[in-house]
């Protein structure tokens, strides 16, 4: 299982920490769908309907997310 890096945690923390009263769409880029299901359960989890995940022609994963 892909684990997910510290920048990438760290970086997700902050988002949440700038966008506390209005939640926006954002975009990451992870390794792998392991690595992307973790991203999205770092704390702040995303619920139902706040992420949507597509496969890039690279094999990498595109990671949209409501935070």
């Amino acid at each position: 299982m892909t684990q997910v890096s510290a920048t990438a945690a760290e970086t997700k923390k902050a988002m949440a920490r700038e966008s506390a009263a209005t939640k926006t769409w954002r975009h990451v880029i992870q390794p792998d769908a392991d690595a992307a299901a973790n991203y999205l359960n770092i704390t702040p989890a995303q619920g139902p309907g706040e992420a949507t995940i597509t496969t890039r022609p690279d094999g990498q994963i595109d990671v949209i997310f409501l935070l």
